[in-house]
């Protein structure tokens, strides 16, 4: 340790006599090690960190598998027998997303709360900072109560102490806060933090509590001590064709299980790699450019090493202090790389999708962050300093201390600086290839059709007027009234409301259960559930949603009309394939409908789904006490703000008490397509990056060769060649660089962009197109790095070169 902490010192001395070359190397690993250090935080944030409660290694997520597919959700039935009847889990917590409306004063904002089971803190192992959490005994006053995250208590609540006790006002309901959550718990759902947990004894309807067809909880369980994953999934495996037999309409064909947390790591392992993939060939650019930089000083120092050589100091030595001076270069890249990093992260809420509510993952520059940045920056010194190291080691010691060099020696470092060069070119190929399929994706999912006219002027406003104590006969009438009166205002051309709108942040998974007469079911299932929505009037002409058979819904379709229901054309074809739907019946829910028409297919929570059965039903038949009022204008309501103040206005004069929430169409668009972008312009922007240093190692590599053949170059001109023959000879070998590293490059991207197959849409990872393109943009970008150096050695003065000749 005395010797290592005698090289490091040496090392910093040796940096500070050289700045130049210093500052470079260092912000040449800050760019890759931040950008590294940044990205795994986010891995680890969205993969790879454990539940937030206790001994999380105990923990598992209880899911179903099913003919349709996994399905995480569970009704309270469920949750109570799987708790009663496993031995193998200590115990089940149960949770529901869902919002209120929190008024503080004058002031009212959304706040996202999960309604959650009595045990949920225990099964966790989650304590009360301040207060307590719930009792898993049931709560025999039914009095109200509340917990509040940590965050909204100082966001709202200025971290009052006194707060515990107090009732807050949740809709027009008064709920007792019985404790604040600990600092960092968010809730189980990544990505968006939980602001209050309500128990479910005090939000559902009973009747909800008893349904076993209400599927609205996923189950999170805890193994107990001694129990093993394999065991809980043989129970649950048994508990679940127990229920199946007891209850064939709802649970035939379900079949329970568990995902472990080593199970659930393990599975992240393979995003994790490829969200890691494209910035750590970045930072393999990074460590070429140091290398190239640190084979060039080398060079530099020539005689001093030849003076240690020959004073006695073995080659080994030798090599373990070139290392420590380049263990220096990588802490310092280190050190400013996390600076970097902690940058970057404070950059997610501007980079995050467009949303009513507080979304972001809890990056942070934890423990294992810096410990993974340390890890990164020990491997740069292998990667960057090993081989000048070995190579200055290796020094004829008599040339050396004569100030010669022997030709084999300067052609091999010429041909190791050019070997880094041609890496650096194939990884920045490989980068361009990858933004390019990524780009060419997203310009395909551009052109989706996504089931509605994307180019009209639409409004959409959130209207939850159950939150106002609304129940659904009023809710519904309060919705007609709306949509009448907003039809009617000018600059609206048609106004009408649904359950939820198409690709909007929650609701998309409800679904329900439906039985067919005459069509048999996939493994003999009596039912199968489908999703649906629930629509009001003009629905499908408001948004340009075809109905290729059939009728759209009328004002006949009332609640004391007969039930009618419109199906999607996949639905169609899936269970009357060639023959025609229209007039036939189907049971949902145990009540019959007639099927009255067919629509277009529609993308319901993605862009990128595929096409599966899916209802419309009248909003008068199946009403609900919130929705969206869809609103068409004749302009752009971005920039008619009298339009959207007349809505406002409208549905405040029926009832201020009802929130209102107000989206546009493009709002809609850039959540939808928010991912598609992210991922484009991510490794778009890394692909740059890297040509750039690619561009620079090459522009460094061309330079020092012309500045070897300076006297060459003068005495050719002297002979009389020409201005473009010099060019023409700079210019030949580093496209020949070029050349070879950009085919590299392609062989090298034809392997890795298979992996990539499952993020692209309407392109193949060895489109032909994208790989022409990008070892194109590389090699212009490759020809303007050596055209500098080129039209430089046009201006050697060949009498100078004569002289010294």
């Amino acid at each position: 340790m005395t010797i290592l902490m005698q090289d490091l010192k040496y090392g910093f001395r040796m940096l500070v006599k050289n700045p130049d070359f210093a500052a470079v190397a260092v912000l040449s690993l800050a760019l890759g090690i931040g950008a590294n250090s940044a990205v795994f935080s986010v891995a680890e944030a969205a993969l790879l960190r454990s539940w937030p409660a206790k001994e999380p290694e105990r923990l598992a997520k209880i899911i179903a598998t099913t003919p349709q597919g996994r399905d995480d959700m569970f009704s309270y039935p469920d949750y109570r027998d799987l708790g009663e009847q496993s031995g193998s889990l200590a115990g089940i917590a149960a949770w529901s997303r869902h919002g209120h409306t929190l008024r503080a004063g004058t002031e009212s904002q959304f706040v996202l709360d999960d309604w959650v089971s009595p045990n949920y803190f225990s099964v966790l192992g989650i304590n009360a900072q301040l207060g307590r959490t719930f009792s898993p005994e049931p709560n025999r006053s039914n009095e109200p109560v509340v917990v509040v995250s940590d965050t909204l208590w100082h966001r709202v609540f200025n971290a009052d102490p006194k707060l515990v006790g107090k009732a807050i006002l949740l809709n027009d309901g008064s709920y007792t806060v019985i404790g604040i959550a600990p600092s960092g718990f968010r809730g189980l759902e990544r990505g968006v933090p939980t602001d209050l947990w309500l128990p479910v004894t005090s939000e559902y309807r009973s009747e909800e509590l008893r349904d076993r067809g209400y599927h609205d909880f996923e189950l999170l369980g805890r193994l107990r001590p001694g129990a093993t994953a394999a065991q809980a999934k043989a129970e649950l495996d048994t508990i679940g064709h127990r229920l199946a037999g007891a209850y064939p309409v709802l649970k035939k064909a379900r079949n329970i299980t568990l995902i472990s947390e080593s199970e659930r790591l393990h599975d992240a392992l393979f995003p994790t790699f490829l969200l890691m993939a494209a910035v750590g060939l970045v930072l393999l650019i990074c460590c070429a450019n140091v290398a190239g930089l640190v084979l060039a000083r080398s060079e530099v120092r020539r005689r001093e090493i030849a003076v240690r050589l020959a004073l006695g100091a073995g080659r080994g030595r030798l090599v373990r202090q070139l290392l420590a001076e380049n263990a220096v270069l990588a802490l310092a890249g280190a050190g400013l790389g996390l600076l970097l990093a902690s940058w970057l992260i404070r950059l997610q809420p501007a980079l995050m999708p467009p949303s009513d509510v507080e979304i972001g993952l809890d990056l942070r520059l934890d423990a294992s962050v810096i410990v993974f940045t340390l890890v990164v920056s020990a491997l740069a010194v292998l990667v960057f300093g090993l081989v000048p190291a070995l190579e200055a080691a290796r020094s004829s010691l008599v040339p050396a201390l004569k100030g010669e060099e022997l030709a084999g020696s300067r052609t091999r470092r010429i041909r190791m600086r050019g070997a880094i060069v041609l890496g650096e070119i194939a990884l920045s190929v490989v980068l361009a290839t990858a933004s390019g399929l990524l780009l060419r994706s997203l310009l395909y999912s551009r052109g989706i059709n996504l089931g509605f006219d994307t180019q009209k002027r639409l409004l959409f406003l959130d209207l939850s007027p159950g939150l106002a104590g609304y129940n659904l006969e009023r809710s519904l009438t309060f919705f007609e009234q709306v949509a009448q009166k907003c039809g009617g205002l000018p600059g609206v051309r048609h106004a009408t409301f649904a359950r939820r709108m198409l690709l909007s942040d929650s609701g998309g998974g409800a679904d329900q259960r439906v039985s067919i007469p005459g069509v048999e079911l996939p493994q003999g299932q009596p039912t199968i559930p489908i999703k649906f929505n629930t629509v009001g009037p003009d629905y499908f002409e408001t948004l340009g949603t075809r109905v290729v058979e059939g009728r759209e819904f009328t004002a006949t379709d009332g609640a004391s009309g007969a039930r009618v229901v419109l199906i999607s054309r996949t639905m169609a074809r899936r269970f009357w394939p060639g023959k025609d739907s229209l007039g036939r019946h189907i049971v949902v829910q145990g009540k019959e409908c007639q099927i009255v028409g067919v629509v277009e297919d529609a993308k319901i929570n993605g862009i990128h789904e595929n096409p599966e059965p899916y209802m419309y039903f009248p909003f008068a038949q199946t009403p609900t006490d919130w929705g969206t009022l869809i609103v068409e204008t004749s302009g752009d309501p971005r920039i008619q703000p009298a339009v959207v103040a007349a809505i406002r206005s409208e549905i405040r004069s029926m009832d201020p008490k009802v929130g209102v929430s107000v989206r546009t169409l493009g709002y809609l668009m850039q959540q939808a397509f928010w991912q598609d972008q992210t991922a484009a312009g991510s490794v778009g922007a890394l692909g740059m990056l890297g040509m750039f240093l690619a561009a620079v190692g090459l522009y460094g590599v061309i330079s020092y060769l012309v500045s070897r053949r300076g006297h060459e170059i003068g005495i050719r001109m002297a002979l009389g060649a020409e201005r473009r023959d010099v060019v023409r000879l700079v210019l030949s070998q580093g496209l020949r660089l070029a050349a070879i590293g950009t085919g590299i490059g392609l062989a090298v991207s034809l392997a890795v962009t298979r992996l990539m197959s499952g993020l692209l849409y309407g392109v193949k990872p060895w489109d032909p197109l994208t790989f022409a393109f990008s070892s194109a943009v590389v090699f212009l970008v490759a020809l303007a790095a050596c055209y500098i150096p080129a039209r430089r050695a046009t201006k050697v003065d060949p009498m100078v070169a004569l002289r010294y000749e």
